[in-house]
């Protein structure tokens, strides 16, 4: 990093994390009131460096850092927490009340991811996930406040992407952080002031009605600006707001009807993502002619994927008819 950090808003930085050695790809945010710091996602272990990078950019002693906040314990908001939390001798660890076990004890989360994309790989995504002591953790309540000098951050539950989400609403500023409660937005896709987004339905808790409410919950506190982990500030937050619920509603009538012709599990997920492809790029089309170019589809083939098995395995287990 050889820059200061993006300002969003008073006292608001965005850190790019590189996720994936990809820019734009995922954030993490710092919020400074006086002497008192938070830091807002930490991303993988890869990505500690930057944040730390940042912070001294930002001429922020490591003991000022009082709160390092997730928004929900999936490995690319919350891998790097426990190596983050060692360099920070001053830091509460804030999350969902669901998440905090795993956060002490994340044997179950690296065996998941192991299952999945197998140990060599696993290693290199995300590095050695580190426990955290549970007195150095916070589970938050619903609809409770923390303060950083006077700064007011406002927590409350954000649920459909995961049953462990919160989103965090910074009064000040009038800025709401929002994990992956209110879709993905990536810079790619911005046109003028239109910042295209699609909902993150990705696998084990998608659930379309609770993400709905939380879309409409975030906008009823009708802020100035809403930040994506994936990826930045947005400000066209009703225009967005009817993207990722016209998306949801889409998902979830198309996936019905797939099941409902026959198809399951595998079958049912890549059709439902072949779907997902085909109206993303008619999206994109209607704001420059073209569509998807190689490097676009690339960028959105992790989450294009995600999310069809998210909708898919939503649907098989409630067998929508």
């Amino acid at each position: 990093m050889d820059k200061l950090p993006e300002k969003i808003s008073d006292g608001i930085y965005l850190i790019d994390t590189e996720y994936l050695d990809r820019k734009k790809y995922a954030a993490s945010y710092i919020i400074i009131d006086n002497d008192e710091v938070a830091i807002i996602e930490t991303n993988t272990n890869f990505a500690i460096p930057k944040i730390l990078e940042g912070l001294q950019l930002l001429n922020i002693d490591k003991k000022q850092v009082k709160y390092i906040i997730l928004t929900h314990i999936h490995l690319d908001h919350a891998g790097g927490a426990g190596l983050l939390m060692s360099k920070l001798p001053n830091a509460k660890l804030i999350l969902h009340q669901r998440g905090k076990r795993h956060m002490v004890s994340p044997e179950k989360l690296i065996e998941s991811v192991k299952y999945v994309y197998g140990e060599e790989e696993y290693k290199k995504m995300y590095g050695d996930i580190l426990p955290i002591e549970q007195d150095r953790i916070y589970a938050v309540s619903e609809n409770e406040s923390l303060y950083l000098a006077k700064r007011e951050l406002y927590i409350f539950e954000t649920l459909g992407h995961a049953k462990h989400h919160i989103s965090i609403f910074d009064k000040k500023t009038n800025t709401l952080f929002t994990g992956d409660s209110f879709g993905i937005g990536y810079k790619d896709f911005k046109f003028e002031n239109e910042q295209i987004v699609f909902p993150s339905s990705s696998p084990t808790q998608f659930d379309p009605e609770k993400a709905i409410a939380t879309i409409n919950r975030s906008i009823e506190l009708e802020p100035d600006n809403i930040c994506l982990t994936h990826f930045g500030a947005i400000n066209n937050i009703n225009s967005a707001a009817e993207q990722l619920k016209s998306w949801i509603h889409f998902l979830v009538k198309e996936g019905t009807q797939l099941y409902n012709s026959g198809l399951r599990e595998n079958q049912l997920s890549e059709q439902l993502e072949k779907l997902i492809y085909s109206r993303f790029e008619n999206i994109i089309r209607k704001h420059r002619l073209t569509g998807l170019t190689g490097i676009e589809k690339a960028l959105l083939e992790i989450d294009f994927k995600l999310n069809s098995q998210g909708v898919a395995l939503y649907i098989e287990q409630n067998q929508i008819n």
